[in-house]
């Protein structure tokens, strides 16, 4: 299943409960910038005291959509699979 999840700008807080409890289930997360997702699970994990891991990040934009998209392997859907935004 692939999730939408809207992150939040400017304050930490804004991030609801369901996006947090979904991020804990998945095991991939496409992107715009691996680095900004993977400090904001950083943050996300310290502020809220919560264990999200999430094993592999994919970073996905405009630039590179049709070479990752076509490299995709659809069996991946068969877990809960994560799109997260930069910013909203």
């Amino acid at each position: 299943m692939l999730y939408f999840i809207p992150t939040p700008i400017g304050n930490l807080s804004d991030i609801s409960f369901r996006a947090l409890e979904l991020l804990k289930t998945c095991d991939l997360v496409f992107c715009e910038d691996t680095r900004v997702s993977k400090s904001l699970i950083s943050l996300l994990n310290t502020k809220f005291h919560t264990d999200i891991h999430i094993s592999k990040f994919i970073a996905l934009h405009s630039h590179n959509e049709k070479e990752v998209l076509a490299s995709i392997d659809l069996k991946i859907f068969e877990k809960n699979v994560a799109y997260l935004s930069d910013a909203g």
